[in-house]
């Protein structure tokens, strides 16, 4: 299968076109379904009460911001790429602190 899908790979350079940026895209898709683990997690929460699950959804809400971040220097040119690495080296230690909040926390 892995083959098939560089073969596709090698045939849009051949023609013309553009190669797609995989690991950029691959990216963006973790950060749809960290968005798809929010909602389910706050149905969860919904249900069940456990506060637990508040800091679960927590982390998986800056991880799909997290995901998204890199996307908006297009949209605001005027930020610097150090303060979006700031961003995301930081919003990776607290998506780590919530999930261990999360973990260790009891009832």
């Amino acid at each position: 299968m892995f083959e098939h899908i560089l073969f596709a790979i090698n045939g849009l350079t051949e023609v013309g076109g553009e190669t797609p940026d995989l690991p950029e895209s691959l990216d963006f898709a973790t950060g749809i379904f960290a968005a798809f683990l929010l909602v389910v997690s706050l149905f969860a929460y919904r249900r069940t009460k456990m506060k637990r699950l508040l800091f679960v959804s927590a982390a998986f809400g800056l991880y799909a911001f997290r995901a998204i971040l890199p996307r908006l220097e297009i949209l605001l040119p005027t930020v610097e790429a150090t303060t979006i690495t700031v961003i995301l080296s930081s919003t990776g230690f607290v998506i780590l602190a919530l999930f261990f909040v999360a973990i260790v926390k009891k009832k």
